[in-house]
């Protein structure tokens, strides 16, 4: 109902009370049937003249004053619904009352009220006309809107509702089955603003605002609102993983188009399927992954990062990146000692890959350190500095432009005798 009617009926009530201090409601009285047979005395006066004032969740009534009040005892107030029998509801005992109230009733319902009066012995006069109420409504909250752009929650927020009996604001969101719930409440009519917090990114949500009195009576709904948290991030386009670096991969990718974006996360799996884990965070558009094996697989799914902390969502497909495998092994095809000198010869490797090699020498026993001799260019090797009576281990290895070394060859064994 509207804030005039509102304060009238107040105003008009404490009048109705102040002049008839003894009326007052009796809810402990057990309700009587009233289509049960009661003692009446058609010579009891007939309340007359009622009007009513019709509030959110009760009614008062007033009616003209009984023109011989010492013939009664008091009043009996009657209620009922449509196709329900009346029943008792109230007992005023005072001959001299003129009004009365009922309360606890549902907003916006209808009801029928009949009044008698009480004889000295307990008989009832005949029924007064039935009236007919209708209890009112409190007016919807207005202007009613919730946020769109908010990282994880919607603000909703609205207008000030003009009713000064409004006690606070019940704020409800429509669940997956299509129910409004009551999430959360503001306890003051000037405070308007409400906060749905730790909500997933980019959801939407349906609002409305229910205000209730002092009483406990609560308002029309408002309109619903939608209201939306703020979107992740896009995904990350133009993901390019090398392939034939040695133990590294470089990964690079475009930048984000989104301008709040301030980095971007790197997650990485051994395996196409596997638990991809965040290795890294940068704010640049590449990134190198040190792998420190040779031949390895590596998965990559990149997500950006906005200036909230707000992830992108994760890629369904990862983008594979490869560290270069170890350059091929050497096959040697001679070993012999001619003229006290060792000649070592293996064939050549054919491709654009292999730079040089290496021949190491491991002198007796397996657990010595072994003498290096690189940069070699050609396929031969010839150890001038044996030493008699010594034997010696040859290993032949390949080397590629980072220095990668391939697997050691087979080893030839020889010994300069006397």
């Amino acid at each position: 109902m509207g804030v005039s009617k509102k304060l009238v009926f107040l105003s008009v009530l404490a009048l109705f009370l102040s002049n008839c201090a003894s009326s007052k409601k009796n809810n402990t009285l057990s309700f009587a049937d009233h289509s049960e047979m009661e003692a009446m005395n058609t010579s009891l006066p007939v309340v007359q003249g009622i009007k009513t004032i019709n509030d959110v969740q009760s009614v008062g009534f007033e009616w003209l004053p009984i023109s011989h009040p010492e013939r009664i005892d008091g009043f009996v107030i009657y209620r009922t619904q449509q196709d329900q029998n009346f029943k008792r509801v109230g007992v005023v005992r005072n001959p001299f009352a003129t009004h009365y109230y009922d309360d606890n009733l549902t907003p916006q319902t209808q009801y029928y009220y009949q009044i008698a009066t009480i004889g000295k012995n307990g008989e009832l006069s005949q029924m007064s006309k039935t009236i007919n109420v209708r209890t009112s409504f409190i007016n919807p909250v207005e202007n009613v809107f919730a946020s769109m752009t908010t990282p994880r929650e919607i603000k909703v927020f609205w207008t000030p509702h003009p009713n000064p009996s409004i006690a606070k604001y019940i704020i409800q969101r429509e669940d997956d089955q299509g129910k409004f719930v009551n999430i959360g409440a503001v306890r003051n009519r000037l405070f308007v603003e409400y906060f749905d917090r730790k909500l997933g990114d980019g959801q939407t949500h349906r609002y409305r605002v229910i205000a209730e009195d002092f009483e406990g009576a609560k308002s029309l709904p408002s309109a619903v609102v939608i209201g939306k948290t703020k979107n992740p991030p896009p995904l990350v386009n133009g993901t390019q993983a090398s392939t034939a670096l040695t133990r590294r991969v470089q990964l690079k990718w475009s930048p984000a188009e989104q301008k709040d974006v301030v980095g971007y996360r790197i997650y990485a799996a051994d395996d196409l399927n596997g638990k991809y884990k965040e290795i890294a965070q940068t704010r640049a558009t590449e990134y190198i992954d040190n792998v420190n094996t040779d031949g390895t697989d590596r998965f990559y799914k990149i997500v950006a990062v906005d200036k909230d902390g707000i992830e992108g969502n994760m890629p369904q497909e990862a983008i594979k990146g490869a560290t270069l495998p170890r350059p091929p092994t050497p096959v040697i095809t001679k070993g012999t000692i001619e003229d006290g000198r060792a000649i070592i010869t293996w064939e050549a490797i054919k491709g654009t890959r292999v730079r040089d090699y290496a021949v190491y020498r491991f002198e007796n026993n397996s657990h010595s350190k072994p003498l290096r001799y690189g940069s070699i260019i050609g396929t031969q090797f010839v150890d001038k500095a044996m030493e008699t009576g010594t034997k010696y281990r040859y290993q032949v290895v390949s080397v590629d432009g980072d220095g990668l070394e391939s697997r050691p060859s087979k080893e030839v064994e020889l010994r300069l005798d006397r």
